[in-house]
């Protein structure tokens, strides 16, 4: 470059004084604008030539440096700090979260469905929400590993709850190209939002169909391979297996395998500055005990006390029967009078809601989805303006037994759901969206309502890293129960975390 740089200059001063030569006649004022012209002309090149010298400074260095790796997930995000090059020490951040909330009834059981502890509405007032601790790094050149513990708080104490710790491979692990796995406890593939902490939600709470079908979020212990194909547009293709100790299923004896999982997703993008993706999943296992309380298939003993008038009820609501003398007496031999209106007879009628609203289930499930998301950049840039369309539909197919009391009725069928939702950011820092949400009730359950939620929100981000959000809620659970929500959040992160997927 800096022969280049010479030759430029030595040509420029030996046409000069021939310039000169030629134009010897002419004024005084014609030759300074010549000479002005040259040293524009001079200067000129002499920077293209300067830029040129560091563009190539830059290229050597680059070439020097060890190539970072990283994985699937990270390729697929679209911001967020970077965690994969950590040169082996753990990158660790925390999410802090909290809430305020407010709500018109003081029911929030869903009739026709039992619900797990991760699926119910929340505290009222003031609470923590979801706070969590993460810790990721590339193990080696071959595995990167996560662990994610979460204190939440649901209104009864603060719990602390090992949401993630898994280790997946990296590109040049010896697996095809496209093709990794995932080992330990995670949030596994399974429709739009189970892949993502709740942190990364558009709205303060997941819809209907998460909390009564998955308890908010799959996330058992096993395994998952996926394969990324290699064509123009994207298709991805993959399943897992898994203890099945976690809601939708429960009572895995810790040596069995008792659910499996496949899924398949297709998306591209439309122009330059618009994409899709569209999937379908299943999810397939065995449940043994499955009630509601915490929704891990454990039997929650609330306290009762034996001389409550309703001591009856409540052991059959959580499968025990530990009361004793006239208490057990009763429960043994009082059908007839104490249990009438249950309807534990041939027709049972409207009360088989008393089995799917707070019975304990033991048989196979089955959970369908698809769901589809579209966004779009109206400026081409989705950092000032962005509209994200999202919907899901779920359909859970069961057969077996529900258990209340000493009772038993079989299900043969199975109950569905679904929601929609958009989002629109009108500017860097604000953002507005609306989402439905509806379940339709479990087949011969005697319900004839279907319940239905409607969901508007309003959020600023100061940054990628800290957000607030004012959401209101309309339930429509039951045909005399409804709750007017009120809920405002705060999401901040701190320290290194990946991007949120697609």
């Amino acid at each position: 470059m800096n022969i280049l740089r010479f030759a430029v200059i030595t040509a420029f001063f030996t046409v000069l004084p021939f310039s000169h030569i030629s134009a010897s006649a002419a004024s005084d004022q014609e030759i300074e604008a010549l000479k002005k012209e040259i040293q524009v002309m001079k200067s000129e090149y002499e920077n293209r030539i300067l830029k040129m010298e560091q563009k190539l400074t830059e290229m050597e260095t680059e070439a020097s440096q060890p190539k970072t790796t990283y994985s699937k997930s990270t390729k697929k995000a679209s911001s967020g700090r970077a965690i994969y090059n950590s040169d082996l020490n753990p990158s660790i951040g925390a999410i802090l979260g909290g809430r305020f909330a407010a709500f018109s009834s003081d029911e929030g059981e869903i009739p026709g469905f039992v619900l797990g502890h991760e699926g119910e509405r929340g505290a009222e007032g003031i609470s923590l929400g979801e706070t969590e601790l993460n810790i990721s790094t590339s193990v080696d050149d071959k595995f990167y590993g996560h662990i994610t513990t979460a204190l939440a708080d649901h209104g009864d104490g603060v719990e602390i709850e090992l949401e993630e710790a898994y280790v997946e491979t990296l590109p040049g692990s010896g697996l095809p190209t496209g093709a990794t796995i995932k080992m330990g406890r995670a949030f596994w593939t399974l429709g739009s939002m189970n892949e993502h902490h709740a942190h990364g939600d558009d709205f303060a709470d997941r819809p209907l169909p998460y909390r009564v079908f998955l308890d908010k979020s799959f996330n058992d212990t096993g395994a998952e391979i996926s394969y990324v194909f290699p064509t123009d547009f994207y298709l991805e293709a993959g399943g897992g297996v898994f203890r099945g100790d976690d809601f939708p299923f429960a009572g895995a004896d810790g040596s069995d395998i008792n659910s499996f999982s496949a899924f398949m997703r297709v998306g591209g993008d439309i122009g330059g500055n618009s994409s899709w993706r569209i999937g379908g999943y299943l999810l397939d296992g065995e449940a043994s005990g499955r009630g509601g309380g915490h929704g891990h298939g454990h039997d929650d003993d609330h306290g009762h006390d034996d001389d409550h008038e309703d001591g009856d009820e409540h052991a059959g609501e959580n499968g025990h029967d530990d009361h004793d003398h006239d208490d057990h007496h009763a429960d043994e031999n009082g059908h007839d009078e104490e249990h009438d209106e249950h309807g534990h007879d041939d027709d049972h009628g409207e009360n088989l809601e008393e089995f799917f609203s707070a019975g304990m289930f033991t048989g196979d499930t089955r959970l369908y989805a698809i769901d589809f998301r579209y966004v779009w950049a109206p400026t081409g840039n989705n950092r000032q303006k962005e509209v994200l369309l999202q919907g899901e539909y779920f359909w859970r197919d069961e057969e077996g037994v529900y258990t209340l009391e000493e009772e038993t009725e079989t299900l043969d069928g199975g109950s569905s759901g679904w929601y929609a939702q958009g989002v629109f950011k009108f500017s860097p820092k604000w953002r507005i969206g609306a989402r439905y949400s509806q379940l339709y009730s479990p087949e011969d359950s005697g319900i004839d309502h279907d319940p239905y939620t409607v969901a508007v929100m309003g959020d600023w981000s100061n940054s990628e890293f800290s957000r607030i959000r004012l959401q209101y809620n309309y339930e429509k659970l039951g045909d005399d129960l409804s709750d007017n929500q009120f809920l405002v959040q705060y999401i901040m992160s701190v320290g290194a975390h990946a991007a949120h997927k697609y």
